[in-house]
């Protein structure tokens, strides 16, 4: 995923407040059924909704799975298929069928007939070969590349008929159609400024001011007959939570993304509003170590740390109750979650002195990064520093701007320890070795090399997944002694939102679906 990424038991959370444990999810959009049958009145068109965002939209990054775009990635756009929450199998979505043959090296994907960009344009199987052929390139920014670099052949086999052929089978390839929207190759040379933003989606951008708002009004030749239900969306910019709070209170507002954990848990209780956890759990808190930095080139170095630190005190202190702590990257969902091993650092302070003296770094010194425009990664570091001065191990905390942080973050060049969120371990957890700047075992945020990290991505790549449970293990055992990414909680996108506010659904990852929103 992506920066603060850069959100399934799966389905633990149902859009009906913070109740967790509530049962599996049956459909990729079972939670609007769930919103529509709460509303007593039914469904019903008009209006326009209003929504506010942290942060800008990017619209260059479509490709690449990042936050900001949650709000315009499944409302301007579709993909060729959405995964089931429950199983993560692929549905129909632009594609209403497909066969797999010789081994899960071909795809063939009947596409559904009258779809049209917002353009006017035709969508069809040269949409599909242009966006897999965009994927690849070198200015196309995106955490499933190595999937679509692995497609040897793509073309129209028929008038709604495309044929994918890969050079060899590979376990993440629905995960890649799920993060693939379709763009328009008639106006990509615009996309990137924002200009022109054309999909097949529900909603059409009417226009867009760069760091304010962005409008959407209704699509009227949707490929989905009778929706969207809503007129339009205005979308604004608001760069502190509290403002977002704020609006949403005075009823300006009917859903904010995002908000800082200690504002969302705020709004829980509070008359008319309700608190929705995405069950994807695509959010993980965790604490990166370059790892060609001393002291923490030292793996026991590394390990105190994760010793060190009071997940319990994060998660109430920082998050707001927001989460569970983990040592391992995987939402419960993931075929690679194992709950003994997830709970396997605890508080353990003199387990981490004791390191420290076999490490001879007892009096050592480190830097801590952060991101000084994300609050909740501010309240962590300074839980990390005080755990870690308990210890004996001096921590300098280096808030930087969010744009420096970001440069040094994904050039690996973060001299010390730092502060983020990762996603990616809800879904086919080789998405997350092969694709996630924290991890990928090629080239990763903490530099981290390893010949065994990189031959188990491999093996769990393009093995079976019947055949994997070895692989995982020896996966969590790696991830687990290395501590390169040190994690802390398992945490979830949030969605605060007026009670008026029905049939609100959201992607695996966490592209909020209104198809059949409406305001009650």
């Amino acid at each position: 995923m992506t920066g603060q990424c850069g959100q399934p038991a799966r389905r633990t959370v149902l859009a009906a407040g913070l109740l967790l444990g509530t049962g599996p999810l049956n459909t990729a959009c079972r939670s609007a059924v769930a919103e529509q049958q709460g509303a007593g009145g039914g469904p019903r068109h008009g209006g326009t909704l209003h929504m506010v965002q942290g942060t800008d939209i990017l619209p260059a990054f479509l490709l690449s799975q990042i936050n900001p775009n949650f709000s315009v990635s499944r409302t301007v756009f579709n993909t060729l298929t959405e995964l089931d929450h429950r199983t993560l199998r692929p549905r129909p979505s632009l594609a209403k069928s497909w066969r797999v043959s010789d081994g899960g090296r071909t795809h063939v994907f009947q596409l559904r007939d009258g779809v049209t960009f917002h353009s006017g344009r035709p969508f069809g199987p040269d949409d599909v070969v242009f966006v897999l052929d965009h994927l690849t390139k070198d200015t196309t920014s995106s955490q499933v590349k190595s999937v679509a670099q692995q497609v040897t052949s793509a073309e129209r086999t028929g008038e709604h008929e495309v044929t994918v052929g890969f050079g060899k089978a590979v376990s993440n390839v629905w995960d890649m159609f799920e993060m693939m929207v379709m763009i328009d190759r008639e106006s990509v040379a615009d996309l990137a400024s924002g200009r022109e933003i054309i999909g097949t989606g529900p909603f059409i951008v009417e226009s867009y001011k760069p760091g304010s708002s962005i409008s959407l009004k209704r699509n009227r030749h949707y490929w989905k007959p009778g929706r969207p239900y809503l007129d339009g969306i205005e979308i604004a910019i608001a760069a502190q939570s509290s403002t977002a709070v704020a609006s949403l209170r005075s009823g300006q507002t009917h859903l904010a993304l995002d908000l800082s954990p200690l504002d969302a848990a705020g709004i829980r209780d509070r008359p008319g509003f309700r608190l929705v956890q995405s069950d994807a759990h695509d959010l993980t808190y965790y604490i990166g170590a370059n790892v060609t930095v001393p002291p923490l080139d030292k793996v026991e170095v590394r390990q105190a740390v994760a010793w060190a630190v009071d997940r319990e005190r994060v998660l109430a202190q920082a998050l707001g109750g927001i989460g569970r702590p983990s040592s391992l990257p995987w939402s419960p969902a993931s075929a690679a979650w194992d709950p003994d091993r997830a709970a396997a650092y605890t508080l353990n302070p003199e387990k981490a002195k004791r390191l420290l003296r076999q490490a001879g770094a007892a009096d050592a010194k480190v830097d801590l990064y952060y991101s000084n425009t994300l609050a909740t990664n501010a309240a962590i570091a300074q839980i990390v520093q005080s755990n870690l001065d308990d210890v004996g191990l001096t921590c300098r905390l280096r808030p930087k701007q969010d744009a420096e942080y970001q440069k040094l973050f994904v050039s690996g060049e973060i001299p010390g320890l730092f502060v983020n969120g990762h996603g990616f371990g809800q879904l086919t957890p080789s998405t997350l070795v092969k694709g996630a700047w924290p991890f990928n075992a090629q080239q990763n945020a903490s530099n981290f090399r390893d010949p065994e990290y990189s031959r188990l991505a491999d093996e769990i790549w393009t093995g079976k997944a019947h055949a994997l449970t070895a692989a995982y293990r020896d996966l969590n055992e790696l991830l687990l002694k290395e501590q390169f990414v040190i994690d802390l909680i398992n945490s979830t996108h949030t969605y605060a939102i007026q009670a008026s506010l029905q049939g609100l659904a959201w992607t695996m990852y966490d592209g909020i679906d209104l198809d059949n929103a409406y305001l009650a």
